[in-house]
Order: C-alpha cells, then structure tokens, then sequence
C-alpha cells in the first residue's frame, strides 16, 4: 500500500504552470520546487542546520509514512529547524484551510451580477424601502452562496458547535465597572478617564 500510494501521488513532475519558472539570471526555466532533489542513502542533518531526507529517486518528494498510509493521499514532511520556517509552515497550513477568499473584483461580480437579477425580478416591488430591503437580502445571499468554506468549519455547524472553537471559558467585562473598579485602585486617574470619554464620544458624533 505505501509503495503503490507513493508512485501515484508523491513523484514530482516538472511542468509548465505548476512548478517550471523562468529563471532571471540565466533566462531558463527552473523548478522552484528545486527538482531533482539531492539524492541520500541516509537522513541526515549537520551542524550548520542543513537536513535531508533518505531518498533513491531524485523525483521523490519527502513524505510521512504514517499518513501516506493511513490517509492513502500526498504529503509532504518538513523537519523545523528555526522559527522563521515554524511560522511560514503554520501560516501556510491556517491559509490552506481556512480557504482565503479570492480578490476583491469576486465580490463586486458577485454584487453586479445581483444587482442585474434584482433588477429584471424587482417589478412587482411597490415601495422603495422594500426595494432596498430585498436588495440587501440577495446579496448577502449571493455572498454566502459564492464564498469557499473550510471543512472545519462546514463540520462545526453541521454538528451545532458554533462558529468558533474555544479552549476556555470567558465571561463579559463590563467597561463601567471596569473603569470604577480601576478608579477606587488609582483616583488621580479619573481626570484621564474622563478626557478619554470625552475624545471618545467626540469621535462617535
């Protein structure tokens, strides 16, 4: 099972569009996979940080026995060797789930084509404000319609968990009492506070 997995889903295969690239020193295309990998009888690592995998087939991408024969699909396994790569790796696997929504000209074609169907299926409406009102409605509907969700996510309101995860427990703070518990603590602060409101309170009005 691990071998028949790994020939169909982990051999690297250089193409144009995927992984060839045109390299501006010398004007040819390179893998910026760095294809063919370096070939090792061994894995190893040295002083310097510098690691690699046991590989005889210099077409081979690394992966994680376990998974490749659990999950039966590609992988990929990194060693993190320093806190750069760390926070590349996690943001790289927090984008891939999270399903990052495309550019903003998705969303004004979504909106414009809306706004067409509005249009040709509003006649009957007789008032502005129930217009507007069902102008709204579509969209938003057009919205959740179009964008991409993770699976995660989709599994979490399936199941009636919410559309959060939480590993503790938290209570509200209300910010009068906050403030009049710091107050009692620090009274030559009320002059601040009271500027603060104001700046505050300004801004909103």
């Amino acid at each position: 099972m691990e071998k028949r997995v790994a020939r169909s889903k982990q051999l690297h295969k250089c193409e144009i569009g995927r992984c060839l690239i045109i390299d501006p020193r010398t004007g040819n295309l390179r893998c910026k996979r760095r294809a063919p990998f370096q070939i090792s009888n061994d894995d190893y690592i040295n002083e310097d940080g510098e690691w690699g995998l046991k590989r005889s087939y210099k077409f081979m991408n690394g992966f994680v026995r376990p998974i490749t024969v659990n999950v039966r699909c590609n992988n990929d396994g990194k060693l993190l060797t320093n806190g750069n790569e760390t926070r590349n790796v996690s943001f790289y696997i927090s984008k891939y789930q999270l399903k990052v929504q495309g550019r903003n000209f998705n969303t004004s074609a979504v909106f414009a084509k809306t706004l067409a169907y509005h249009r040709d299926h509003s006649d009957y409406v007789e008032t502005l404000q129930e217009r507007q009102r069902l102008f709204l409605f579509r969209v938003c509907h057009a919205m959740n319609r179009e964008q991409e969700l993770a699976a995660p996510m989709v599994m979490s309101y399936l199941m009636g968990w919410g559309d959060m995860y939480r590993s503790h427990h938290y209570i509200p703070i209300y910010w009068t009492s906050f403030v009049g518990r710091l107050l009692e603590a620090f009274p030559s602060l009320k002059r601040y506070v009271i500027l603060f409101v104001r700046r505050v309170f300004a801004n909103i009005y």
